[in-house]
């Protein structure tokens, strides 16, 4: 099984490329697999950290990128669970208020906004985060 080779350690890893393209599409593999458990189960020890960082990211698609892969990490029960004990939320709460100001918003973020707001609506329904 290709988690078990320790894709999401290294996808995790290339999270931090200096290069905008790899911390994009590594993102965008992190959250690939975040709809399995094992995936979800390892988000925990390699890819919050630095997930939670790019959404703060300079380049677009990196923070949209990183806001899709933890809108798929709330998919499920346990992976809202995962993001609540991660310390995930607050990073998306500061980095929303930080991006959705009305008199500086840029549209251009419109996809990387909806993202982070379907992860709270998952979370706030979900158990850990009530």
């Amino acid at each position: 099984m290709m988690i078990d080779q320790g894709i999401l350690q290294i996808a995790a890893e290339l999270l931090k490329h200096d290069d905008a393209e790899v911390r994009e599409q590594a993102a965008l593999l992190e959250g690939s697999f975040a709809l399995s458990g094992i995936g979800r189960e390892m988000f925990l020890d390699y890819a919050f950290e630095n997930l939670k960082e790019l959404l703060e990211d300079e380049d677009i698609r990196v923070r949209e990128a990183s806001a899709w892969a933890l809108y798929r990490v709330s998919v499920n029960e346990d992976g809202c669970q995962r993001l609540v004990e991660g310390g995930v939320p607050e990073f998306m709460i500061l980095s929303f208020i930080g991006h959705s100001e009305p008199k500086d918003i840029n549209y251009d973020e419109a996809q990387y906004l909806i993202h982070l707001l379907e992860a709270f609506v998952n979370v706030t329904f979900s158990d850990a985060g009530i």
